[in-house]
């Protein structure tokens, strides 16, 4: 049976995978309060109910599956890690931030946290992202892309006959690293990539991102947005549904 890798790199607390593999009650309890905030009250965006019935039904066909995903967790931030519940359920969890400096296969580097927020979302390798004080930040391990990618993919084709790599990235400014690096050592085992890649462009400027996008495009690599928005998930869980009907 081909397995389904799921990489997640700059996981945060994984609300994208809790939206497949969480608790029905806690899912549905998001779904209401989205429901209050977004479709009641205008405070944020929510979906139709078109979308909405997909988003209900696309998870439970994959749910029916989870046999066949092998999930790895990339997260920089340990405290993040320690107070999520469940992270001990990731196949595979490495507490570091990956890297652009191909030079140094291994470096300490400093997280900086998004508004001084220890939890909050947006940590990044990048100082320029957010205003800081000198407190916020925190020590981590580095380690490039470029190594990482290479051990994993050694360890993965050791571990499994069949996969397919589904990368999903929110990892603050080095998405373009990390995609570069991950077709590099697993080619056309990576079917579809998810997430966000506006911090390329943000951090890096319009070249890097316009680099990123004509890559993607000749290697004919997917894109789906999927973030912890709702409005994101009847396309991504759509996504990951054909991925795995497209192996049967």
């Amino acid at each position: 049976m081909k397995k389904i890798i799921w990489i997640d790199v700059g996981t945060h607390f994984a609300q994208e995978y809790s939206s497949l593999f969480g608790s029905s009650f806690s899912f549905y309890l998001f779904v209401l309060k989205r429901f209050i905030g977004g479709g009641l009250l205008n405070r944020g965006k929510f979906v139709n109910f078109s979308e909405l019935r997909n988003i209900f039904k696309y998870r439970a066909k994959i749910r029916q599956k989870r046999e066949r995903f092998f999930c790895i967790f990339v997260e920089a931030n340990k405290e993040i890690v320690k107070r999520k519940k469940f992270y001990p359920r990731a196949d595979l969890l490495f507490n570091v931030a990956l890297t652009a400096d191909y030079s140094k296969p291994i470096s300490i580097v400093k997280l900086y946290f998004g508004k001084d927020d220890i939890l909050g979302e947006g940590s990044s390798l990048f100082k320029d992202k957010h205003v800081y004080t000198d407190q916020g930040y925190m020590t981590t391990l580095g380690i490039s892309s470029e190594n990482f990618f290479q051990e994993l993919s050694e360890y993965l084709s050791s571990k499994f006959e069949e996969y397919d790599i589904l990368l999903r990235l929110n990892c603050e400014g080095v998405e373009d690293n990390v995609i570069y690096s991950a077709h590099k050592h697993f080619k056309n085992k990576l079917k579809l990539i998810c997430g966000s890649l506006k911090d390329v462009k943000e951090l890096k400027g319009e070249e890097a991102a316009e680099r990123l996008d004509l890559y993607m495009e000749d290697n004919q690599l997917p894109f789906i947005k999927f973030s912890s928005g709702i409005y994101t998930w009847d396309n991504a869980h759509g996504a990951i549904l054909n991925l795995l009907e497209s192996d049967l």
